[in-house]
């Protein structure tokens, strides 16, 4: 456990460790990369490069909704969030997550939950305890992170479904079971 926490203040304090630099998008066969300075330009100026465009062409992204996921800051208490990704539940959902998100070329899943743990920790540091998807790139300690935008797409179609699921239970069958009433 004091491990982590000299990691993290190593991190913190020394000059030398640095973000992503590049992301690496990858969906089967397909592979492309992009700088993420040039995302945070973007970011800031609502102005897409010609290798952007040629990537949003590419994966059928449009630039208003790619400027929202890069611009969406969300409040990540450094303490709450914390205890929450050390937890079981937490470790299970990083796991998960490591599966999409890691460093470029290398699919150690340890590696990669302690990473993500390590860019959303220092990049909500680094912003007053809000976060959005460049300052978590930007605290990411890997000079190369990789998106496998397959996992990302299962992993939505899964929380589609789930969600269909919470919602025929939440309507009138789930509460006919609950009061006890049948249709019958």
């Amino acid at each position: 456990m004091k491990f982590k926490y000299i990691i993290l203040l190593i991190l913190f304090f020394n000059q030398s460790a640095k973000g992503a630099e590049n992301l690496f998008l990858y969906k089967g066969t397909f592979s492309r990369s992009i700088k993420i300075e040039e995302l945070s330009k973007f970011k800031l100026t609502k102005k897409s490069s010609k290798k952007l465009k040629n990537l949003i062409k590419i994966t059928g992204q449009k630039e208003k909704n790619l400027h929202k996921i890069l611009s969406t800051k969300i409040d990540l208490p450094i303490k709450t969030s914390s205890k929450l990704m050390n937890s079981r539940i937490g470790e299970v959902f990083l796991s998960r997550l490591s599966k999409i998100i890691h460093p470029n070329k290398i699919s150690d899943i340890k590696l990669s939950t302690k990473a993500i743990r390590s860019g959303l920790l220092i990049g909500s540091f680094n912003n007053n305890q809000k976060i959005n998807l460049i300052d978590f790139l930007k605290a990411y300690p890997n000079k190369n992170i990789a998106f496998d935008l397959n996992a990302l797409s299962k992993t939505l179609k899964k929380v589609e479904s789930l969600k269909e699921l919470i919602e025929f239970y939440a309507d009138s069958p789930f509460k006919k079971l609950k009061d006890g009433r049948s249709s019958t």
